[in-house]
């Protein structure tokens, strides 16, 4: 590889003045003179560089000759060769040397910043909600800072989460005291005789207990089913006779609703709680109930496709705002306009919806129907060898 770039001198070429009986040249004529003299020259093949040096011989002052030492450059381009591969071989051996030194640096950091991007992952789940801490590094680098300080804020925020969701149950349980007080004295005005006017403000006053009410035990509602999921022991169940029974209840509560249903027939088992699924198909049904547009049916279906069951529930009515397929599913989020707000909503029901399915080890999607007039749920559940 060396000899692409360097000259290799030969070791074979033509001097013509090898063998002749006489020399000449300026070389030769300043060393007759007494002054010593070199010369370049190039054999006729152009193979090889001769330097010719001659020196004067004195006798007596006096110069009778002179001596012709020639030799050819070979030598001193081989030694510059071997120079150079010497060079070029320290060269390529820091070369190397840095570049696996600078390739294990560089590992090494991408390998700590991956760990640390995979904790602070693994910290926080799909939802958003701090399910984990960071173990911070104690190296004095700027990778081992940046984690103490993630550590530092995942930490923050688990502290801030856990709060806003045990706020609900903290202001159910603050709030039902004050609400019986109210609503009892109401109770005691409505009993005394009343005039038109303060009969009126009276009423709206328990209609307003009412709703106040109805607020508390949907708040109460969510924080009991996630102590409920806590502490609940799975049990084999029968989905399809689940699902069955409670479409049946909905037809019979809804007289005036259309339902379109396709259920499958045979068993299908699983590994959960049934009060939990047919709490997830209230708040499906409910929220189809509250979005679908008069003299339209509700389609709920119930399908077995590779060991899982598939029940989906669509309706006609406004579709779902872009971007927000993902987060409706949230805690306190909700898409109903001030209009169609006639009764007290929270956000909640879908989020109930997604903890039952994270407990059985399912998942929900919601998107828009391929007309674009409607929404489909999706809930996907696994289920059991039976």
């Amino acid at each position: 590889m060396y000899y692409k770039i360097l000259t290799r001198p030969e070791n074979e070429f033509l001097d013509t003045l090898h063998d002749v009986a006489s020399m000449q040249g300026t070389h030769l004529a300043k060393a007759l003179k007494g002054q010593p003299a070199s010369s370049w020259r190039l054999t006729p093949d152009s193979k090889a560089v001769i330097l010719s040096a001659a020196y004067p011989i004195w006798i007596q002052d006096q110069v009778i000759g002179a001596v012709i030492a020639e030799e050819t450059t070979n030598g001193v381009r081989t030694l510059r060769n071997k120079s150079l591969e010497k060079l070029f071989n320290v060269i390529l051996a820091v070369m190397l040397i840095g570049t696996v030194t600078l390739f294990f640096f560089a590992s090494r950091i991408s390998s700590r910043i991956r760990r640390l991007r995979d904790t602070a992952e693994q910290a926080i789940d799909a939802q958003g909600r701090v399910t984990g801490s960071i173990n911070y590094s104690d190296a004095n680098d700027e990778i081992g800072d940046l984690s103490r300080s993630f550590s530092n804020i995942v930490s923050r925020l688990g502290g801030y989460t856990d709060y806003l969701e045990n706020m609900s149950s903290r202001l159910s349980h603050e709030l039902r005291t004050p609400v019986a007080v109210v609503r009892s004295s109401l109770e005691n005005l409505q009993s005394l005789p009343q005039n038109e006017l303060s009969q009126k403000y009276l009423d709206r006053a328990s209609e307003g207990v009412e709703r106040l009410g109805k607020i508390i035990t949907t708040m109460s509602e969510a924080t009991r089913l996630e102590q409920s999921i806590q502490s609940n022991e799975p049990e084999p169940f029968d989905l399809q006779k689940v699902i069955n029974g409670c479409m049946q209840g909905y037809q019979l509560t809804y007289p005036n609703q259309l339902f379109t249903l396709d259920l499958y027939q045979e068993k299908l088992p699983m590994q959960g709680a049934p009060e939990f699924i047919a709490q997830l198909l209230d708040k499906l049904i409910n929220n189809a109930l509250e979005f679908s547009e008069t003299n339209t049916a509700i389609n709920a279906s119930l399908k077995h496709i590779e060991n899982k069951a598939i029940l989906t529930v669509s309706n006609t009515g406004p579709a779902l705002p872009e971007g927000l397929t993902e987060h409706i599913f949230d805690s306190m989020v909700s898409v109903r306009s001030q209009q169609m707000q006639q009764q007290p909503h929270l956000g909640l029901g879908l989020y109930i919806v997604r903890l039952v399915c994270d407990y059985h080890k399912g998942s929900v999607t919601a998107q828009n129907n391929e007309q674009g007039d409607g929404v489909v749920f999706t809930v996907t559940l696994p289920l059991v060898n039976s």
